[in-house]
């Protein structure tokens, strides 16, 4: 027995193809930049501090166009230390001439836009909690903003 495959299933094929490359051609545009991966990572407790932050986006950012900061969080008896962070980026994210209060060097990148930016950390960095923050322009020219803490403590201490 023969089966003829008619134009209706021919149609249904293309229609199917069709719909799928559409969405594959759209998820880019819903990607954005944000954060998947970070040294250190999130909620980090370290016995010394790194030389550098690095970031990984899940999508390349437009390094000149974005802003990545690294500031120390104050000490403070029972600080929720990601209230405080979130007070602080709000405060400090955009200011400009605030380099002598952060803990970052600058920011170094394979090129100017990359999908993996490194933030340098000044040298002889107190014990102490961090924030690192960003507000990152994609590719895809969505703008993206994030901040996470990472903490320094000599001999591990409890968080």
């Amino acid at each position: 027995m023969r089966r003829i495959v008619g134009a209706g299933c021919v149609g249904v094929a293309a229609l199917t193809a069709a719909v799928v490359f559409a969405f594959a051609a759209l998820s880019p545009a819903f990607a954005h930049g944000f954060l998947s991966a970070s040294d250190p990572a999130e909620n980090a407790v370290l016995d010394g501090a790194p030389a550098s932050v690095r970031l990984k986006f899940s999508e390349p950012v437009e390094v000149g166009a974005s802003i990545f900061k690294v500031y120390p969080l104050p000490a403070g008896e029972g600080t929720d230390l990601k209230g405080a962070a979130g007070a602080l980026v709000s405060e400090v994210l955009r200011a400009r001439g605030d380099e002598e209060q952060r803990a970052d060097a600058g920011v170094s990148a394979a090129a100017s836009v990359s999908q993996e930016v490194e933030i340098l950390l000044k040298e002889g960095l107190a014990p102490g909690a961090y924030v690192v923050m960003w507000r990152g322009l994609s590719v895809d020219t969505h703008v993206t903003e994030g901040f996470f803490v990472f903490q320094v403590q000599p001999g591990g201490g409890d968080v």
